[in-house]
């Protein structure tokens, strides 16, 4: 009887590890729209550097403009924008993206 409880922390302890390693990947960057090109999925994001990221979205990714449900193609260009990505391979693929209207 005491193994049982051993055994259900042990797998505890893994799912919980396996958590942090999923969230892990996940990253945010915030920044002004740059362009959006709604036919090859993407956008371009200027961050306060200067830097821009060209970002992919995901096809269930989330887009709220001004806490408004949206799409891809209703961002414009000027506006700020905080985005959730993940790095897949060589791409930042966006899950969400979070938009202020001036």
């Amino acid at each position: 009887m005491t193994r049982m409880p051993k055994m259900w922390f042990g797998l505890l302890a893994l799912v919980f590890l396996l958590g942090l390693t999923v969230t892990a990947f996940a990253a945010d960057a915030k920044g002004t729209i740059k362009s959006v090109d709604a036919t090859k999925n993407q956008f371009v994001l200027t961050d306060s550097n200067g830097k821009d990221w060209t970002i992919s979205v995901a096809k269930d990714a989330k887009v709220v403009i001004n806490d408004k449900e949206g799409k891809l193609a209703d961002l414009k260009g000027g506006e700020d924008a905080a985005v959730t990505y993940e790095k897949k391979g060589d791409d930042l693929m966006a899950s969400a993206i979070k938009a202020t209207r001036k």
